[in-house]
Order: C-alpha cells, then sequence, then structure tokens
C-alpha cells in the first residue's frame, strides 16, 4: 500500500495477486520507481538498481530526487505535479544520476497511483536507459551534417541504379537539384558510350566489393562533360545484406586540367632547354672559330644575358617577355645613367620567348660594345633605344651619341653577327648596322606577328 501517514486505505487485493503483482515489478526489464506524494521512494526493482547502482535497501525511504541532477531539479518538481493533479507524462527524457554520479540520458513515463476511491496517493516512474539510442541518433545527425556539408558529391542508390539521397555537392557538381535526382536513375549522368560502367560497378557491389578512387566522365544537366573521381561502396543492412550503394564524387576537372597545363609546361620546358643548349654551343663554336682561344669572361657574360631572359620568361609563365622588361634587364649594369644618359621609351611589347632571345642578345651585345667603344666608354655619351608598332609592323632603334668616333669595325666578329644575322634570321626581318662618326645606329623591322604576343598597348 503506497500513501501518506494517516491517508485513508489503499485499495486491498489479495496477499497471492499482490505477490504476483510484486513479483512481475520486480523482474521487469525497466527500471519501476514507486515514491509518495511528498516524493519518498516505496519500490525500486531490480531494473533500478542494474540502471543506478543502487540497491533497494539503499534507496527505500530515501528522497526520488536523490537520483536528479541539481540543475535539474526544479524540472523534476513540476512535472510531479503534473502527475499529483492526474495528468500521465510518457515518454519524458531527462538525465538521471547514478549511484557514482555518472549522468545516463532516459526516457520516463510517470503515472499517479491511485487508491480504490480514486484519489490520488503516489506516483508510479518507469524509466528506461536511451543513452545508446541517443548516441546512436547524435552519431546519424553528425554523419548527416558531415554528408550535408561535404565538399564532395554523396549519392546513394538502389541495386538497381535509383537514386536514394544526393547531397548540395551534387547539385552543385552535376547541376540537379535533389528533387530532379531523387528516385530517378543514376544513369542519367552516365555518357551514352559509358553506361557498361554502371553495369560493372552494380556488380561489383553487389559482389561486396568497394570501388575507389575510379576516374571517369560523367553529364551535367546542362549536357557538358565533367572529368570526375568515384568511390562506391556498398550498403548493408542490420542482417549485412547489400541493399545498395553509396557513392563520393569529387570533381577532377580542375586538377585534369592543371595536370595538362603541366605536361604542356614540361614539354615547353624541355623544348627550351633544348634550343638553350644548342645556342650556347653555337656561342661556344661562334666564339673559338679559327682556332681562337675562348673568352672565359664574355662567354659567361654572354650566359649571363640568356640567363636573364629566362628569369623573366619564368616570372610571366613562360608565355612572354615584356619588351621593355627585357632591355632594361640587359642594361641593369648601367642601372644608374637609365634615364639620364640611357633613354629606353616605346608601347607595351610582349615578346614571344623566341624574339625575346633574339633581341635581349642582341642588346646585351649593343650594350657590351657600347660599354667597351661606344657611347658608355667615356661620361658623355648618350644611347636612345625606341620602338614602335605601326601598320602591323614592328620597328626598334639603338642609337649612340657623344661617344668617340665611330668607324667600322675592319672584321666583323661574334657579336656582329649576334646583332645582324641571329635577329634577321630569327625574326625573319630586316637590320641595319650603321657606323656614322656620331655615333653606332642599330635598325630592326619586321612583321609585329613575328615579335608580339599580343596587341601592343599606348607608349611608356
Amino acid at each position: 500500500m503506497l500513501g501518506k501517514p494517516g491517508a485513508p486505505s489503499a485499495l486491498f487485493v489479495p496477499d497471492e495477486v499482490a505477490a504476483y503483482l510484486a513479483a512481475i515489478v520486480n523482474s521487469s526489464a525497466e527500471a519501476i520507481i514507486g515514491a509518495t506524494l511528498d516524493g519518498k521512494i516505496r519500490t525500486w526493482n531490480l531494473a533500478c538498481e542494474r540502471l543506478f547502482g543502487r540497491s533497494a535497501a539503499d534507496m527505500i525511504g530515501r528522497p526520488a530526487s536523490d537520483i536528479v541532477p541539481q540543475e535539474l531539479l526544479a524540472e523534476d518538481k513540476a512535472i510531479r505535479a503534473r502527475v499529483e493533479n492526474g495528468e500521465s507524462i510518457e515518454g519524458f527524457e531527462t538525465v538521471r544520476l547514478t549511484k557514482d554520479g555518472r549522468p545516463i540520458e532516459v526516457a520516463i513515463t510517470l503515472s499517479p497511483i491511485r487508491e480504490a476511491t480514486g484519489a490520488i496517493i503516489g506516483i508510479s516512474s518507469i524509466i528506461r536507459d536511451i543513452s545508446r539510442a541517443k548516441q546512436a541518433e547524435r552519431g546519424a545527425a553528425m554523419l548527416a551534417a558531415i554528408v550535408a556539408s561535404s565538399s564532395d558529391g554523396v549519392v546513394s542508390k538502389t541495386l538497381e541504379g535509383v537514386v536514394t539521397s544526393w547531397n548540395k555537392s551534387a547539385e552543385r557538381i552535376f547541376g540537379y537539384p535533389e528533387a530532379e535526382m531523387l528516385n530517378q536513375s543514376i544513369r542519367r549522368i552516365i555518357p551514352p558510350e559509358r553506361q557498361a560502367e554502371e553495369d560493372r560497378i552494380l556488380a561489383t557491389i553487389v559482389a561486396g566489393e568497394v570501388i575507389d578512387s575510379f576516374e571517369t566522365v560523367r553529364l551535367r544537366k546542362d549536357g557538358s562533360p565533367i572529368e570526375v573521381s568515384v568511390t562506391v561502396s556498398p550498403v548493408r543492412d542490420p542482417t549485412g545484406r547489400i541493399i545498395g550503394a553509396s557513392k563520393i564524387v569529387r570533381d577532377i576537372s580542375e586538377r585534369r586540367q592543371t595536370q595538362r597545363q603541366l605536361q604542356i609546361l614540361l614539354a615547353e620546358v624541355n623544348h627550351r632547354s633544348k634550343n638553350l643548349l644548342s645556342l650556347v654551343q653555337a656561342i661556344a663554336r661562334q666564339m673559338t672559330r679559327h682556332g681562337q682561344q675562348l673568352d672565359l669572361e664574355r662567354f659567361l657574360e654572354r650566359l649571363q644575358a640568356i640567363a636573364s631572359n629566362q628569369d623573366l620568361l619564368i616570372q610571366n609563365d613562360w608565355r612572354f617577355i615584356p619588351l621593355n622588361d627585357l632591355i632594361r634587364s640587359q642594361l641593369r649594369t648601367f642601372g644608374d645613367v637609365i634615364g639620364s644618359r640611357i633613354s629606353v621609351k616605346g608601347p607595351h611589347v610582349e615578346l614571344t620567348p623566341e624574339a625575346a632571345q633574339s633581341i635581349g642578345m642582341a642588346v646585351h651585345e649593343l650594350a657590351t660594345n657600347a660599354a667597351k667603344y661606344g657611347a658608355l666608354s667615356n661620361d658623355e655619351g648618350c644611347i636612345d633605344v625606341s620602338w614602335s608598332c605601326n601598320d602591323a609592323t614592328f620597328r626598334m632603334s639603338w642609337n649612340e651619341t657623344g661617344g668617340p668616333t665611330v668607324s667600322p669595325p675592319a672584321r666583323a666578329g661574334f657579336g656582329s653577327r649576334v646583332i645582324s644575322d641571329m635577329v634577321r634570321l630569327s625574326l625573319d626581318g630586316t637590320v641595319d648596322v650603321l657606323f656614322p662618326p656620331a655615333g653606332l645606329q642599330w635598325r630592326l623591322t619586321c612583321q609585329l606577328e613575328r615579335v608580339s604576343c599580343g596587341e601592343p598597348d599606348a607608349p611608356r
């Protein structure tokens, strides 16, 4: 009998029936607590002992609030007040404490206990441990959040290839919103010539195997192809039976494009490296013609001129070299007089690598000659370097004034061949080298398309 001291008599049942009911409660798999209206525990079954780690002997007569966390006491009091007023509360999820103070998540069903007259004399609590279920629920929610926020497309499908889930990244990659793909065949995004791939994929999944990082092509909603990497895994039910497949799709079109560009770049580097070696060999041969001893210092200077061109080429992704930058690079030794004794002017022209090699070598030879014999060999000489682009024609000039009196060289050495023959042949143009007494004059004229990668800009 449950009730307050001095309360009216509770419902009387035969002893054997009471014993039978008590046995049912005590052997129940659910934790069941009976408490008086003032919160004193009157019954505490074996399932309570297993769940909370406290024996019936320890708990009977103690306040039911002993297993309620301090911060939830007000909540517990409010719930019990509702039950005291005759309300039953089913599946109330909350937290209770074990003997060692460990919190466990529980679902509680609270019901009023009534005597024969209908008066409420206590509260019964049926408590179920839902810790594992809640943990699984949180795990599932976390997995769902991971799938939803993944940068890769995550798709699931049946063994017949019917789409059962389609995340936001799949929408972004393929252009199909989820509503247009659910319950549709995955073959919708597979090109006609690759339909056999899906047959092989499904056969592999049915066999319980995983397809890892399979690179292929799929179709966007607009019909355009997209290169993807696909990992497909079997999906199993709780019994281990394979019921479908999960697919992780990664857009690799940008990566593949980068790989192709890198291959092109490597091929270009290889080509240019061979050209450079050929140029170095040609320079060495020309400088040692007719049994001449190699002038090592001059040879190294010429190699440095080539290296400067390569530095500029690399800075511009191996595509072009601005002519202004090329000239200033080759004249860097005289950088302190650029703007005073050396004038450099002309429109912005992006030289092809081949044109930059020829013009750069020519400017280097002209500057070296000017330093030894021309306008830069005294303190008064000046050099004007200019170029123009008119009517699809490129013109460039180098004019020296104020230096020692000039006369044509007695013989044409390697430097002379660089500034004339090399430039003329590589650019299919005309080169004039004049030696008036006032100073050397060099002129280059060729088709603009032979030197420029694009349209020239205004003069700078």
